[in-house]
C-alpha cells in the first residue's frame, strides 16, 4: 500500500478529474462516454483509496478504451503504473498524456513530475516515497 504522503497526492490528482480542464480528451466523444468515462475515473480512485491498485488501474484502462486520448486518464494511469514499480510504462503514459494536454499547463507540470520520479526511481530501483 502506498504511503500517506503518496496516498494524499493521488487522491488530490484523482479529484483533479472533476476539473473540467482536464476532462479535455477526445472532442468527438459523445456526452454519454464522456459520462462513462468519469464515473470509471471516480471508480479507479475509490479502488486506490483502499489500496486495490491493480483494480485501480485495470478500471482506468477500461476508461482509455472510451476515451483513448484523455489526458488526464494517461496521467492518472501512469501514476499508478509508477507506484506499481513499471518505470517505463509511467513515463510513456505522461508523455502521451502531454501530447494531448493543450493549454493545461497544470496537468502538463504534474506529468513533468511524474517523468521525474519515474526516471528517479529507476536510478534508486526503489519506489518513490513523495507525490507527482
Amino acid at each position: 500500500m502506498p504511503s500517506t504522503p503518496v496516498l494524499s497526492a493521488l487522491l488530490l490528482l484523482f479529484s483533479a478529474t472533476l476539473v473540467p480542464e482536464a476532462l479535455a480528451g477526445e472532442r468527438c466523444a459523445s456526452a454519454r462516454s464522456n459520462n462513462a468515462s468519469t464515473l470509471l475515473i471516480e471508480t479507479a480512485s475509490q479502488q486506490y483509496a483502499e489500496g486495490q491498485l491493480d483494480q485501480a488501474a485495470a478500471t482506468l484502462e477500461r476508461a482509455l478504451h472510451i476515451q483513448p486520448n484523455n489526458p488526464a486518464t494517461l496521467h492518472y494511469l501512469g501514476v499508478l503504473r509508477l507506484q506499481q514499480g513499471q518505470y517505463e510504462q509511467a513515463e510513456t503514459l505522461a508523455l502521451r498524456s502531454n501530447l494531448r494536454v493543450g493549454a493545461n499547463h497544470a496537468l502538463r507540470n504534474r506529468n513533468l513530475q511524474l517523468i521525474e520520479a519515474a526516471h528517479s526511481a529507476r536510478r534508486s530501483g526503489m519506489l518513490p516515497t513523495a507525490a507527482q
